[in-house]
C-alpha cells in the first residue's frame, strides 16, 4: 500500500469519526431541546430564571437566619440557593426541580455546595416538611395549585416568598416592588408567613 493510500484512508476514517461525532451532538442537541418544548406544555411552570438584579431583595426579603431550611420550588438553575448559602452562612438549601435540563444545571452549579441538595421530584408532591421559608417563581395556576401542599406540610411560621405571583386564598403579609432594569418580570414579591 502506498503511502498516499494509507494517508487517504486515514483521513477518510478521520472524517467518518468526526462526522459519526457531529451526529451524535446533533441527536443530543435535539433530545434536549424536545424535552425542553414537552416541559413547556407538561409543566405547570417552565423555567425562567428571576433577573440577576432583584437575587438579592429576594434573599434579603427571605429574612433567613443560620439555622434556616430554605426551598427552591422549581429551582432551575439553583442561582437564588447559591446566591442564599454564599450571603447566609450555615443555611440548609433544598431545590426542586423536575424538568430535566435545569435540573442539570442545577446539579451542576451547586456541586461544589455541600449544604445544597438539588431533588429532581414533582414540586406538588415533594417532603417540605422541614422548610422554613420557602420560594417560588412560578405561575399563579402553580403557585395556588402548590399552596395546599405548602399549607398541610409546613410548621407554622414558614416565610413563602412567591415572585411575580400572588396566591388567591391568603393575603399577603407585605408587597415588595421590586427596582429592576427589565420591567416585564421580577416586578414584585408577595411574601406570606404561613
Amino acid at each position: 500500500m502506498s503511502y498516499y493510500t494509507l494517508y487517504l484512508h486515514q483521513m477518510i476514517t478521520i472524517f467518518l469519526l468526526l462526522s459519526l461525532l457531529e451526529f451524535i451532538v446533533l441527536i443530543g442537541f435535539i433530545f434536549l431541546s424536545l424535552t425542553q418544548i414537552i416541559a413547556v406544555f407538561t409543566t405547570d411552570a417552565p423555567f425562567v430564571s428571576v433577573p440577576d438584579e432583584i437575587d438579592d431583595e429576594i434573599i434579603d426579603n427571605l429574612e433567613l437566619a443560620q439555622d434556616s431550611i430554605l426551598y427552591d420550588l422549581g429551582c432551575g438553575d439553583a442561582k437564588v440557593l447559591i446566591k442564599a448559602i454564599k450571603k447566609i452562612q450555615g443555611i440548609q438549601a433544598v431545590g426542586v426541580e423536575k424538568s430535566l435540563i435545569p435540573y442539570f444545571l442545577a446539579k451542576f452549579n451547586s456541586r461544589k455546595h455541600n449544604n445544597i441538595q438539588i431533588r429532581r421530584e414533582d414540586i406538588f408532591s415533594t417532603d417540605i416538611s422541614s422548610a422554613t421559608h420557602i420560594f417560588v417563581y412560578l405561575s399563579t395556576k402553580a403557585v395556588n395549585k402548590l399552596f395546599g401542599n405548602i399549607k398541610n406540610q409546613c410548621k407554622k411560621g414558614v416565610r413563602l416568598i412567591s415572585c411575580d405571583f400572588e396566591l388567591n386564598s391568603i393575603s399577603p403579609d407585605k408587597i415588595v416592588e421590586l427596582d429592576n432594569s427589565n420591567k416585564r418580570i421580577g416586578k414584585k414579591l408577595f411574601i406570606y408567613t404561613i
